[in-house]
């Protein structure tokens, strides 16, 4: 199979949030492929040959797919099979060492946020239809997120002790972590020991101070 590799990118006119999940700027990197002939998963650095073919071999072969070009993209509850996926790769101990197991867990930490990252305020309805609309998917994303809460939290726990394990830690992105997990006091701690203040260091201190333990847009 072939495949590309991007050599840059812009995060000019993206949106960040305190999961530290970047919409419209870093593009979706494939680290993670799938099979075009038996949809086997595998590690796309694994699979790398140790030369490259000539143009004419390379433009005989298949693409390599990811995710989104799986069957059920297109379903109804393609959120809830994305969350599936990723928690099936860890339960078959696909990522077989802790930098993989870290990128697994933060896309699965990221996946199961998006339940709940767009959700529209009832005051954004601009007439009556409108608003029952944005109260049954408000209803849906919720009860959906809170059926993945405990998925959620033995996350974040590994997540946690995996990040800490890494060294150099952001004492903000932990902190959101435990935020995250309902833990205020340990997010309030960490919090605490970040040196330089800022916008995002006012940001997440409101939120745990409110005991908000949603993810949020950084501003």
């Amino acid at each position: 199979m072939r495949d590309y590799e991007l050599m840059s990118y812009t995060v000019h006119s993206s949106t960040t949030y305190s999961d530290g999940f970047c919409e419209d700027g870093i593009p979706k990197m494939k680290d993670i492929s799938i099979c075009v002939n038996c949809k086997g998963v595998f590690w796309r650095e694994d699979a790398k040959l140790s030369k490259e073919l000539d143009y004419e071999a390379m433009e005989e072969l298949e693409g390599a797919m990811d995710m989104m070009d799986l069957p059920w993209r297109f379903d109804d509850d393609r959120q809830e099979k994305k969350i599936i996926f990723y928690k099936d790769l860890l339960e078959d101990d696909f990522a077989d060492n802790e930098l993989k197991e870290t990128y697994v867990r933060t896309r699965l930490w990221w996946l199961i946020n998006d339940l709940v990252r767009h959700l529209s305020g009832w005051r954004s309805a601009r007439n009556l239809k409108q608003l029952r609309y944005i109260l049954k998917h408000r209803r849906e994303s919720l009860r959906l997120f809170k059926k993945y809460e405990g998925l959620s939290t033995e996350n974040l726990d590994r997540l946690i002790f995996l990040y800490i394990k890494g060294g150099e830690v952001d004492l903000l992105y932990l902190a959101d972590m435990y935020r995250e997990k309902s833990d205020f006091n340990k997010a309030m701690e960490i919090l605490l020991k970040v040196e330089q203040k800022g916008g995002v260091y006012n940001q997440m201190k409101h939120k745990i101070r409110r005991k908000n333990s949603r993810v949020f847009q950084l501003k």
